[in-house]
């Protein structure tokens, strides 16, 4: 029975029986994974609460011959992100966060910038970012690392470049964006040639220097829902996340779809 031990974040965590745990986390090396911790709900000492979701840690697992579970063995908390718990807004996101890497990677399958992307993102929840716009870019950067990257860099019928004379929308089924002659269709954004050169900006950076970018409220309210309902077009469900997040007022005004 192969034991690795490994930097992981967890992503979630779930009753299991009276005494266990079940916990999915998601690692540099290996992607997602869950596994059974025994005696987790029980005992005080033996992973002294470091098996809480978002937490970063280095946790010591065992493969399993008779399940696709494997068992965890020991977990090393390397950063618990205690300054975000603290906020309820930063903790809906950083459970959004978590939410949309825990349903749009696949199990075992590697992806260490998603990784970094993660690890990031927390810290910049921790350490005061604007929790919306340090979202905003996460859940940009996530769409193009799962393969959804939006199509900005011309109209997705027509390919006329992004224009200041023209009224562009972003079409959901399409993943792109439509100049006014093609803006048919349902699920339509209207989207400002600045949000459109800020997600491109956004798409093109090096991670690290993604997180000084600024959307300011005009380009906040037009992508506020537009990134998100990209994102449950992809996975074809909902996010359970957002009710914490509506039920705190973090998510509101916005710019409405419209049909054509």
């Amino acid at each position: 029975m192969p034991v690795r031990q490994v930097e992981a974040i967890i992503l979630r965590t779930r009753d299991f029986s009276e005494s266990d745990r079940l916990i999915t986390f998601f690692t540099q090396s290996h992607g997602q994974i869950t596994g059974i911790a025994k005696g987790a709900r029980r005992s005080k000492k033996r992973f002294v609460h470091t098996l809480e979701p978002f937490s970063h840690v280095l946790i010591t697992y065992a493969e399993r011959s008779t399940s696709g579970l494997v068992r965890i063995d020991a977990s090393e908390l390397k950063d618990a992100f205690t300054g975000l718990r603290g906020d309820i807004a930063r903790l809906g996101y950083a459970s959004l966060g978590c939410e949309m890497v825990l349903e749009m990677s696949p199990e075992r399958e590697a992806n260490p910038p998603l990784f970094t992307l993660l690890c990031q993102y927390l810290a910049q929840l921790e350490f005061g970012a604007d929790p919306e716009n340090a979202s905003l870019l996460f859940q940009l950067r996530l769409l193009s690392l799962g393969g959804y990257a939006p199509i900005l860099q011309g109209c997705v019928r027509c390919d006329q470049e992004p224009g200041a004379e023209e009224n562009w929308f972003f079409s959901i089924p399409q993943g792109g964006i439509l100049c006014s002659t093609h803006q048919q269709g349902r699920e339509l954004y209207p989207v400002s040639l600045g949000t459109i050169m800020l997600l491109r900006r956004a798409q093109q950076l090096p991670l690290a220097k993604i997180w000084r970018l600024r959307f300011h409220r005009h380009s906040r309210e037009e992508c506020r829902y537009l990134l998100l309902d990209l994102t449950r077009h992809h996975l074809e469900k909902d996010l359970k996340s957002l009710k914490l997040l509506h039920q705190v007022g973090a998510l509101h005004s916005t710019s409405l779809p419209t049909e054509s």
